[in-house]
């Protein structure tokens, strides 16, 4: 009923769900996750802002979701950046495993690197000279007054 529209015929096999309130009915394959769509006729449900939810996305309607574990953050604090949430100890270099929180990095395929290290993976070298172009020599100008 709710997902289709179609009108639940007598004798049709239902889905009610007390949370919801009383002559709320569905198909059993209407049932499912506002998100994901998974089938909640087995499963625990819940029910928030008119709308069905699994576990997994209720959750996610609380509370955010950590870009490096995947899991719920359930700590009052965490790290925002790239529109991303991060648990504080998962918001770090990928190759040194330092804390970037209020530090300058450098994001590189979706995952954060403290400047040092993106330098000694990833630093091209200056035809001239032949050292290394750090990330800091790429804010810095050059005028040549002739």
């Amino acid at each position: 009923m709710k997902k289709c529209q179609e009108t639940l015929q007598p004798g049709d096999m239902a889905v009610t769900a007390s949370r919801v309130g009383s002559g709320a009915a569905w198909h059993p394959a209407c049932f499912t996750c506002r998100v994901c769509k998974e089938i909640l006729v087995d499963l625990i449900y819940f029910y928030k802002d008119d709308h069905v939810y699994c576990g997994r996305h209720h959750a996610e309607t609380l509370k955010p979701r950590c870009s490096a574990c995947d899991e719920i953050i359930l700590a009052d604090e965490c790290t925002e950046a790239e529109g991303r949430a991060w648990h504080m100890k998962h918001f770090a270099c990928l190759e040194c495993d330092k804390q970037l929180g209020g530090q300058r990095y450098i994001m590189r395929d979706g995952r954060p690197y403290c400047l040092q290290c993106f330098d000694g993976l990833f630093a091209e070298y200056c035809d001239s000279c032949g050292d290394p172009i750090s990330v800091d020599h790429g804010l810095i100008r050059t005028y040549y007054i002739g």
